[in-house]
């Protein structure tokens, strides 16, 4: 599978260069809000379109990473505070309810 995927990567490269290469020589003229941009090769307003999605996403899957950390950290902290309870409750000694002593106690007493 990752073969096929390096190919597929190669591939669309390929293409976006021999796209890049071939339409070198035509600029556009931009208009954006307000601003006019005249004359500008197509290859830099492609480079430059790609650079601002990427940074975009990058910065909402940055966002997205350290709020998933956060809730790990939150759930990592139950867990331990739920296990020392466990541990304690393992520990606790059971107590006989009529005469208020423990099992080993009573143990003791019997002689055993």
């Amino acid at each position: 599978m990752w073969v096929f995927k390096g190919l597929l990567f190669l591939a669309l490269l390929f293409a976006l260069v021999y796209f890049f290469v071939t339409n070198s020589g035509q600029s556009v003229d931009l208009n954006f809000f307000g601003y006019q941009l005249l004359g500008i090769s197509i290859y830099w307003v492609v480079v430059v379109s790609f650079m601002f999605g990427f940074a975009t996403s990058f910065v909402l899957a940055a966002l997205r990473e350290f709020k998933f950390q956060r809730r790990i950290a939150h759930l990592q902290k139950d867990s331990k505070a739920k296990d020392q309870e466990i541990a304690d409750l393992r520990t606790l000694p059971l107590r006989d309810e009529a005469t208020g002593e423990t099992a080993l106690e009573a143990k003791e007493q019997a002689g055993e």
